[in-house]
């Protein structure tokens, strides 16, 4: 009986790990969002404007108009791939300029998780 339990307690504590692990692939750390929020309202909320909705006085200016990320076809075009890569390497015919010599890769994934999660409400 003694050994079934040990079983049972080892099953349960691996699930809970399990489930804990998972959690954690779908929402960045805090300390990561909380970069990624000081790097977009430093550096990108002037044309992104503060909710992510491309709302700025910039973005009268610019052409195109730079990426609303709480719009439906964005949260279904931008994969996390596509803006790490216009992050770092900027968008050719647009007013997005690389960041790479800028922002430290990390950073770079930082406001990219900042951007996903706290403004499309995507995740990672």
């Amino acid at each position: 009986m003694n050994f079934d339990r040990k079983i049972l307690f080892h099953a349960i504590s691996y699930l809970l790990m399990g489930s804990f692990l998972m959690a954690a692939n779908h929402h960045a750390p805090d300390s990561d969002i909380e970069t990624g929020k000081k790097i977009y309202h430093d550096r990108c909320k002037v044309c992104h404007g503060d909710h992510g909705d491309g709302k700025t006085f910039a973005a009268n200016a610019l052409y195109p108009s730079p990426k609303n990320f709480t719009a439906i076809k964005s949260k279904e075009e931008l994969t996390r791939d596509r803006m790490i890569r216009s992050v770092t390497k900027g968008r050719p015919k647009t007013a997005m300029m690389p960041w790479e010599n800028v922002l430290t890769q990390q950073e770079i994934s930082s406001v990219v998780n900042y951007i996903r999660q706290e403004l499309m409400g995507s995740g990672n």
